[in-house]
């Protein structure tokens, strides 16, 4: 019973760590929201950005979402259509 439970604790952790993914083998295909694919692996979105659910694209598919309020040291602002990272 031990080395059952303990077996299924150790398969949650191994799948917890890549959660961000969707997985083939060892090989992911498609990340969730806020993430994008390079090379097989899913890396977190820069800067706030967000992406479609499931998405297979690179960098360019992340977006700062429209109507949502941003800030810096020059002041607060909002785009009017979701802004892409190019």
């Amino acid at each position: 019973m031990k080395k059952s439970i303990l077996s299924i604790i150790m398969i949650f952790l191994a799948t917890s760590a890549w959660g961000a993914c969707t997985e083939t083998g060892t090989i992911y295909t498609a990340c969730k929201p806020g993430y994008y694919l390079e090379n097989n692996y899913c890396y977190a979105r820069p800067d706030g950005g967000t992406s479609a659910d499931k998405n297979t694209g690179g960098i360019t598919d992340c977006y700062l979402p429209a109507g949502q309020a941003y800030s810096d040291t020059a002041g607060e602002w909002s785009y009017s259509e979701n802004c892409y990272y190019n």
